[in-house]
């Protein structure tokens, strides 16, 4: 494996400028192509590349099957990642609905107070459980080329409740974006001692796609089958997509079949918090029910 160690960054000014913009190949002077670590100036890592770490999981057809699914959920609140312009809604700002489902286990966010899986995890608890050996297998490598943070990793998971944690991982969470180019972002709400990844699953032909580290103007293509192991608290995002039809896309192309499905696994901080499952399901009870209470307050006070 190659050992890359950067030697300087791009000023302050360039960095702002790009954040929350889409990518393109003027951003990166160096493209890595094979197995390969990256270290950042101060020695600390940036990224581990590992091509084709996990080509015998995502060839499972019915691991694709359940991922390309999940194309139907849509977000617009990825924030500077949508790589799209906010507009204001009634009480928040939003962006453009892009590809991007969340499934395993949340912390309190927003108007929802308590611990909890996502509505697509709660309600498809099988095709969940045929995603973990994927998932393991991004563990064992993150195990083997970053321990160290993956011992811190697996720390915090190992405090936490086993409700909340994907079996055999050091992960409660995954990001599941299909066919669209996230904006320079930073990723938030997930463990600083960690290490996030990216595992990648493509379909049918396209350029573009490749992730760039926007700071340290590095990038990878990633290809079918590979992993990369990465600081996700540095700015990073992605070149345009563009399938053989000529299409820029935002979510698969439904005429040639161009795909490109990425998995972030993580581990959200707060979820060390988490109570067990009754006692998070009763937090949620009892803020319905004093959300309720509160509607309801005005229309009785006017009787």
């Amino acid at each position: 494996m190659l050992d890359l160690r950067l030697r300087s960054k791009v000023s302050a000014e360039e960095l702002e400028a790009k954040q929350g913009k889409i990518l393109g190949a003027v951003d990166y002077n160096v493209l890595l192509t094979g197995p390969t670590r990256v270290r950042k100036p101060d020695g600390k890592p940036l990224c581990v590349y590992l091509p084709g770490a996990l080509r015998e999981q995502v060839d499972d057809k019915e691991v694709y099957d359940i991922l390309h699914s999940l194309r139907s959920l849509v977000s617009s609140n990825r924030g500077l990642a949508s790589g799209t312009p906010r507009f204001k809604g009634n009480q928040r700002t939003y962006a453009k609905n892009v590809a991007s489902a969340i499934v395993g286990a949340v912390d309190p966010q927003g108007q929802q107070k308590y611990c909890r899986l996502t509505a697509w995890t709660g309600r498809n608890l099988p095709e969940w459980q045929k995603l973990h050996p994927l998932l393991r297998a991004v563990a064992d490598q993150l195990a083997v080329h970053v321990p160290d943070r993956y011992a811190a990793q697996q720390a915090y998971a190992d405090k936490s409740d086993p409700a909340w944690i994907v079996p055999g991982t050091p992960f409660t969470t995954i990001t599941i974006n299909n066919t669209y180019p996230t904006g320079v972002h930073t990723d938030k709400g997930d463990l600083d001692e960690g290490f996030s990844s990216i595992a990648c699953l493509r379909k049918g032909t396209y350029t573009g796609g490749q992730l760039v580290f926007a700071e340290y103007r590095v990038a990878v293509d990633l290809q079918h089958g590979d992993l990369i192991l990465m600081d996700a608290h540095e700015w990073h995002g992605n070149v345009a997509i563009t399938c053989r039809c000529g299409f820029e896309l935002s979510g698969c192309c439904e005429d040639c079949g161009a795909e490109r499905v990425s998995l972030v696994s993580y581990f959200r901080t707060k979820v060390a918090r988490c109570g067990t499952p009754d006692e998070e399901y009763r937090k949620g009870s009892n803020y319905r029910e004093q959300v309720a209470a509160r509607r309801s307050a005005p229309a009785e006070a006017e009787k």
